[in-house]
């Protein structure tokens, strides 16, 4: 019985906010008044009303120094031989069950906002009294709507959320833990009805929404301002069609490094919603997004460049570590006092601009000799590029004899072409090519490959064995036969590879691959998971076994993939999130606008990368070297694993190229294999991406200096401990290159290669 009665007074109290009035000079509200004490609904009676009359009293006279024992003759004078008991009004608050004497509006009003004169001025303040403010969104609206309330810059107020109280709100919403489940239109209004009860108010519980927008905007006169503070865009961007149909002004906070935003609808009609950063955002279509997938509008709503180093970092971290974007009560109640300022201006014709401002209080109130540098180690600037008189000059002593067959400046250029479209890591293209009397030589410009990843060279080795692998297929077509010996120069690790052609009748058998040199691509794009049939694997490992102590590991088994998957995604992290391996990732080898792509035909364009809309906007904001820092202080960064766990999930098989030891050489041979591999996979409509950077850090590791950074030496250290305890025969077996398999499709794009002319040399 006890439990239903509580259960009963708790539902009614959550839909209440409206006080109680009863002027007692009147007998039926002085009826109503003792009914509701006979009843035992108050529990709390405050009457304040003697310091209230002292105070009014003292605001009519503010030249006059009263003294105390002065007040009780002029309150007499005041009442007029009316009971003090009965001036006034008693509020009662059935929330809180509280009873409270207060002046009546006409002298309550001027009294609570005598102490804003003359930053208001008494005929400011009277204008201020017939605004009409709507705000929507009642986290960070709350400390606006209090702040509006309290400034008394209105006179009616529209709240809408849909959304109740729970304890997490509790860091920024101002408000008792007995109000958890409340809604927030009434947590809100219950507050600024216990500030001042004249104030009016209208809520929208359900939220804004299309069916009541002409109600909240217009209904019993049209707003004179909105704020907007909510986290549905959706409503972000009708509301603001709404406003600008209406002429109203718009102003947003974002609770980030103080930012205001201000929309002049009332006169710029013509004005583009969110100053234009909404265009091509179809409402409809994003409504229902969950948290991560709304981060690349938002972002693109507030700027991805400008919102701080910590929110950046926290959004990389939303539905990883986090449920959504962080709001502190700090920037909420610092929001607060600024919309209400510009709102104020507003509305007394003092603030007439439109546009986007900040108080960022990081920027404001700092150490002055704390400044981070944005300095990058030397260590991490590439060499210079390998100059034409640099190549020439290492070739001079090159002891060989003359090429007997001295192939055309055409025709060894196509060869060169062929050998440019093998695939690298990044997409450096890490070669130059000479072509002299004694033959075609490949070298390995540092310039271009200098990185984390690029341990004692071996990626570029592996690039370069591709090359040569296509030099081979290429030469083989247009009937030459092709002699190879990688890295020709003991004491010169920089000419890689020495090619000598000659006629033949009977070339190579790989002259039928040469279709495969235009194909070969990397394909990122998921798919649904299809097995390929054996004899598509039969086929790939027939031609690996023709290179000598190759082999070829596919992996198909669920489990098996899995667990691989998550040891490749964790190696793409921390290498994202190493000091080092960001530079290389955002510096040097993602290419964002198609200035960059066409100008400089290297890199990756990142709409190859086949990620989503959320993964991009993650990838964006990963940019900012100071939010990795932090995401790496607070071990985060798992948003970047799940690119390469969905691709896993989405592939046919992975597969594992091995050789028999850990070597220079073994890895150039190496990449001949991957790229025979890759070649045989395309042509057989089977998509490949490589997944190989744990490859390169265990290589660095095991075989190199380790990495002053000793967390990232440990996570490595377990990655390839969790490796060869998943895949044993590693342990006996030099891997060079992972990647898997997939029915993907043809991709929409391709990355770019730099022009022949700027790699190659025809000296004869």
């Amino acid at each position: 019985m006890l439990k239903e009665k509580l259960l009963s007074f708790s539902e009614e109290n959550k839909l209440t906010y409206n006080p109680s009035f009863f002027r007692i000079y009147n007998s039926a509200e002085k009826a109503a008044l003792e009914n509701l004490l006979s009843e035992g609904k108050v529990s709390f009676v405050h009457d304040e009303i003697y310091s209230q009359l002292q105070e009014l009293i003292k605001s009519q006279n503010p030249s006059v120094r009263i003294k105390n024992d002065e007040y009780r003759e002029r309150i007499a004078n005041h009442l007029n031989r009316q009971e003090i008991e009965e001036y006034g009004v008693w509020v009662y608050y059935p929330w809180s069950r509280r009873l409270v004497h207060l002046l009546d509006e006409e002298e309550f009003v001027p009294v609570r906002t005598n102490r804003n004169q003359f930053k208001i001025t008494k005929q400011e303040q009277e204008l201020l009294k017939g605004k009409k403010i709507g705000i929507v969104g009642l986290s960070v609206g709350q400390s606006i709507a209090l702040t509006i309330a309290m400034e008394r810059i209105c006179g009616e107020l529209r709240l809408a959320d849909f959304d109740v109280a729970e304890l997490s709100n509790l860091n920024r919403l101002r408000t008792g833990l007995h109000n958890m489940g409340t809604n927030k239109t009434i947590i809100a209004a219950r507050e600024i009805m216990e500030i001042d009860p004249f104030i009016k108010i209208k809520l929208f519980h359900e939220g804004l929404h299309k069916q009541n927008m002409d109600e909240f905007f217009s209904h019993d006169g049209k707003l004179d301002l909105f704020i907007e503070v909510c986290d549905g865009i959706d409503i972000k961007i009708e509301s603001r069609f709404k406003a600008r149909e209406l002429n109203i002004p718009v102003v947003m906070d974002t609770n980030d490094r103080g930012m205001l935003d201000v929309e002049r609808f009332d006169l710029e009609p013509d004005r583009p919603i969110l100053h234009g950063l909404a265009d091509g955002l179809d409402p409809s279509n994003i409504k229902d997004l969950s948290n991560e997938d709304k981060i690349p509008y938002i972002l693109k709503m507030v700027g991805a460049e400008t919102i701080s180093t910590r929110l950046k970092a926290s959004m990389m971290e939303v539905e990883q570590s986090i449920n959504t974007w962080p709001q502190l009560a700090s920037s909420v109640v610092l929001g607060g006092a600024l919309t209400t300022d510009v709102c104020r201006r507003i509305l007394l014709d003092q603030f007439h601009e439109s546009g986007r401002y900040y108080v960022d209080m990081d920027e404001l109130v700092k150490d002055k000799d704390g400044g981070e540098t944005s300095q990058f180690p030397e260590s991490y600037i590439s060499p210079p590029e390998l100059s034409a008189e640099e190549m020439l000059q290492a070739l001079k002593d090159f002891d060989t004899a003359s090429e007997p067959v001295i192939l055309a400046n055409d025709k060894i250029t196509e060869i060169v072409k062929a050998a440019m479209m093998a695939p690298s890591g990044g997409n450096a293209q890490p070669w130059k090519f000479v072509y002299t009397d004694k033959g075609l030589f490949i070298f390995h410009d540092v310039h271009f490959s200098w990185s984390l990843l690029d341990f004692n060279h071996l990626g570029s080795y592996v690039a370069i064995g591709a090359a040569v692998e296509n030099i081979m297929i290429k030469a083989a077509a247009m009937g030459l036969n092709v002699s190879n010996n990688f890295l020709p120069v003991t004491n010169n690790s920089k000419i890689v590879a020495h090619l000598r052609f000659s006629h033949t009748e009977s070339p190579d058998l790989k002259k039928h691959l040469e279709r495969g040199l235009e194909i070969r691509v990397t394909n990122r794009s998921l798919s649904v998971r299809e097995t390929l049939p054996r004899d598509f694997y039969n086929k790939i490992q027939s031609a690996v076994r023709s290179y000598k102590g190759a082999e070829l590991l596919i992996i198909e088994e669920d489990s098996t993939m899995k667990k691989l998957g998550e040891l490749l995604a964790k190696a793409e992290m921390l290498r994202i999130i190493h000091p080092r391996g960001h530079y290389d990732t955002f510096t040097n080898e993602l290419r964002w606008t198609p200035e960059e792509i066409n100008g400089k035909r290297d890199g990756l364009d990142v709409y190859t990368l086949g990620a989503s809309n959320s993964e991009l906007a993650a990838l964006k904001i990963a940019g900012d070297t100071k939010a990795i820092t932090f995401l790496r202080q607070i071990k985060g960064g798992n948003a970047f694993t799940r690119s390469v766990n969905k691709s896993v999930a989405s592939s046919s098989a992975l597969g594992i190229v091995m050789m028999p030891e850990y070597s220079e050489l073994d890895f150039l041979q190496g990449g001949s294999v991957v790229e025979r591999i890759w070649i045989e996979a395309n042509l057989a409509g089977v998509s490949f991406q490589p997944i190989s950077q744990l490859v390169f850090m265990l290589a660095r590791l095991n075989h190199g200096e380790e990495e002053t950074d000793e967390l990232y030496n440990e996570e490595v250290r377990k990655l390839g401990e969790e490796l060869h305890a998943l895949i044993p025969k590693l342990l006996h077996a030099q891997p060079v290159f992972i990647f898997r398999l997939s029915k993907a499709g043809e991709p929409a794009l391709r990355s770019l290669r730099r022009s022949v002319e700027s790699s190659f040399i025809y000296h004869v």
